[in-house]
């Protein structure tokens, strides 16, 4: 159960690190929306049993980790504005 919890949150982070980094900032910038929607995806593919449940709320917690921090380093945007994390990736976002 463990493992494959922690395969879903790896999975998020290596499609993150395929997106182009507006969209990575899109998805950090809605944190909540992001946790509750792979939640329920989550939940929807692995319902049946106890052990997918369980399965479906590690791999929730840890997509919710990694959502943390990549806001934590590399920011977000809030109300149209960049909010820098530790790295600060506000020149990857210029057009």
């Amino acid at each position: 159960m463990f493992e494959m919890g922690i395969v879903v949150g790896l999975a998020l982070l290596v499609s993150l690190s395929k997106m182009s980094w507006p969209w990575k900032l899109r998805v950090l910038s809605s944190p909540f929306l992001m946790d509750a929607l792979i939640f329920l995806g989550l939940l929807i593919l692995h319902w049946g049993s106890f052990s997918g449940v369980m399965v479906a709320t590690i791999g929730a917690f840890m997509c919710s980790l990694v959502l943390s921090a990549g806001r934590y380093f590399f920011g977000h945007v809030q109300n149209g504005r960049y909010i820098a994390g530790k790295f600060d990736m506000g020149h990857k976002l210029a057009k």
